[in-house]
C-alpha cells in the first residue's frame, strides 16, 4: 500500500473508516452461541443429556470490540404424576397431580369415575361440591332436551332437600325458588312449579307450603284463570284444615274464589274445629259455586243460615217418610206468596158472652203490618166476626152464640229492618248479559249453553 505524505484531515478520516470496515469483513468471526435443539451437543462442551443449554445473554459493546456474553440461569422443571390425572404446578419448578382426573373424555373432581362431562363429588358433609357466588346469576343450568338443573338426595333417610332455594331479600315479591314456563302458548298441564309424590298410600305431600307468620302457606294467583285449583280422581280435590281459622279461604274480585273438581269424590272439602271449614268471598260474582250434573250441587248436613235473600226455582221439605223411613222420602212444597208474608193460626173458644181474645207473640206487631184475618166456626153453624182489630198484639173474636170453637188465621207482611230494605221485586227485567238465557233452559227447549249463571272452567284432560 502506498504511504501518503502529509495526509490531510479528511484523508485520515477516510482511511480510518476503510480500516474499520475491512476488519469487520475479513477479521476473525465473533463466536456466538445459539440455543441448541433438544439432544444436540452444545458449543465447546460435551452434552450427555437432552436438557437444553440455557439461553445466553446478548453481546455488549466495549469500545470498538464486543465482550464475551454470559449465560442466564433458569431452573429445570421436574415432576411426576399418575396417568389420567390432570397436572398442576406444585412448586416453582415442579409438576404433580391435581384433584382433577380425565377418563373417557370426562372430567372428574373428587371421583375417579365421572358420569358426566364434569362430575364433582363432595368429600365431607355440609360442604358444597359446587359453590357459585356472583353479583348476578351464580349458577346457570341449560339444556336443549333434558333437565337444566337436577337436584337429588340419594340417602334413604334424613330430611335434606334435593333442591333448596333461599333468598335473604326483604324486598316485596322476593322468591326462594322460581319456576317459569316461557312460552305464551304452553301445552296442556304445563306447570311453572310441580311437586310429585310417588307414594301409593296417604304418606307425604305433592307440594307443601309453610309460613312462620300470618301469611299464606301456599298462594296462587291468575290473571284470567283460577288462582288455586285442585283435582282428584278418588278423593278430595282441595282439602283445607285449620285449628283456629278458615280451613279454605277463597277470595275473588270478579271470578271464582275457590273451585274444586272431582271425578268420583269431593271436589272441595274443608274442615275446621273452631272456624270456617270453607269460606268463599267475591265482590262482583259468586262467592261459592256448586255444580253437579247428576247429584246435588250442594249438600248441608246441619243448620244453614242465609243472611241475604234466598232465590230458588222451587222449595220443599224432604224427610224420611214417616211410614216407610228406610225406603222412601216425603216432600211438601213451600207456600209461596208475592208478599213477604208471615202466617199465624190457631183455635180458640168463645166464652158465655160469645167473646175470646187471641193473644199473639210479643214481637208480632214489631215484625208485621197489613194484617188479614180468616175465621171459621167448628162443630156448628154460627156467625163469627173480628170484634176488634189487632192492638197490643191481640185481637177479639165474637160469635153470635156462646162457647163456639173458632179456627183462626192471621197473616202479616214483614216489616222488620231487613225486609224494608230488601223488598222482593215481583217482576224484573233480566240483565243484558242474561237476556236470551234461562234459569231452566230445558223447559224452553234450549241447551245448557243458554244457562244463566257462572260456567266455571274445567280442568284440561291429561
Amino acid at each position: 500500500m502506498k504511504r501518503l505524505a502529509n495526509p490531510s484531515p479528511n484523508q485520515l478520516i477516510a482511511v480510518g473508516i476503510l480500516l474499520f470496515s475491512a476488519g469487520s469483513l475479513v477479521g476473525p468471526p465473533v463466536q456466538v452461541s445459539a440455543q441448541p435443539q433438544d439432544n444436540a451437543p452444545g458449543i465447546g462442551t460435551t452434552q450427555a443429556t437432552g436438557v437444553p443449554e440455557p439461553l445466553a445473554t446478548p453481546l455488549t459493546p466495549s469500545g470498538e470490540t464486543f465482550s464475551a456474553r454470559t449465560t442466564r440461569a433458569v431452573g429445570t422443571i421436574t415432576g411426576q404424576g399418575t396417568a389420567g390425572n390432570i397436572a398442576k404446578f406444585i412448586g416453582p419448578n415442579a409438576i404433580g397431580n391435581s384433584v382433577m382426573i380425565e377418563s373417557g373424555g370426562k372430567i372428574g373432581i373428587g371421583t375417579t369415575t365421572p358420569a358426566g362431562l364434569l362430575s364433582v363429588k363432595g368429600t365431607a358433609a355440609n360442604v358444597y361440591p359446587i359453590y357459585g357466588l356472583g353479583v348476578g346469576n351464580a349458577i346457570l343450568g341449560s339444556s336443549s332436551g333434558g333437565i337444566g338443573i337436577y337436584g337429588q338426595h340419594t340417602n334413604t333417610s334424613g330430611v335434606q332437600a334435593g333442591v333448596v332455594g333461599e333468598s335473604s331479600s326483604t324486598t316485596a315479591n322476593a322468591t326462594g325458588v322460581t319456576g317459569l314456563i316461557k312460552s305464551t302458548a304452553p301445552g296442556s298441564s304445563s306447570a311453572g312449579v310441580r311437586g310429585i309424590n310417588n307414594g301409593t298410600d296417604y304418606s307425604g305431600i305433592g307440594v307443601y307450603g309453610s309460613h312462620a307468620g300470618y301469611g299464606p302457606g301456599v298462594y296462587g294467583t291468575s290473571i284470567n284463570g283460577v288462582g288455586v285449583q285442585g283435582r282428584a280422581n278418588k278423593n278430595s280435590g282441595v282439602e283445607g284444615f285449620s285449628t283456629t281459622s278458615s280451613g279454605v279461604h277463597g277470595n275473588s274480585s270478579s271470578g271464582i274464589g275457590v273451585y274444586g273438581s272431582s271425578d268420583s269424590s269431593i271436589g272441595t272439602y274443608g274442615t275446621s274445629s273452631s272456624n270456617y271449614g270453607v269460606y268463599g268471598h267475591s265482590y262482583n260474582s259468586i262467592g261459592v259455586y256448586g255444580d253437579s250434573v247428576n247429584g246435588n250441587a250442594g249438600f248441608f248436613k246441619g243448620n244453614v243460615i242465609v243472611t241475604g235473600t234466598l232465590a230458588k226455582g222451587a222449595g220443599s221439605f224432604k224427610i224420611d217418610h214417616p211410614q216407610h223411613p228406610a225406603t222412601e222420602y216425603l216432600s211438601h212444597s213451600f207456600v209461596e206468596s208475592p208478599d213477604m208474608m208471615n202466617v199465624y193460626n190457631g183455635n180458640a173458644t168463645t166464652n158465655g158472652k160469645g167473646e175470646v181474645w187471641v193473644r199473639m207473640p210479643s214481637y208480632f206487631q214489631a215484625l208485621n203490618r197489613d194484617f188479614r184475618y180468616q175465621l171459621t166456626p167448628i162443630g156448628q153453624f154460627a156467625q163469627v166476626i173480628v170484634g176488634q182489630k189487632m192492638s197490643g198484639n191481640r185481637f177479639l173474636i165474637r160469635t153470635d152464640k156462646p162457647n163456639i170453637e173458632v179456627s183462626w188465621q192471621v197473616t202479616g207482611i214483614r216489616n222488620d229492618a231487613y225486609a224494608r230494605a230488601h223488598r222482593i221485586r215481583i217482576e224484573e227485567t233480566k240483565a243484558r248479559a242474561d237476556q236470551g238465557k234461562y234459569l231452566f233452559p230445558a223447559g224452553f227447549g234450549a241447551g245448557q249453553d243458554r244457562q244463566i249463571g257462572l260456567n266455571p272452567p274445567r280442568l284440561a284432560k291429561r
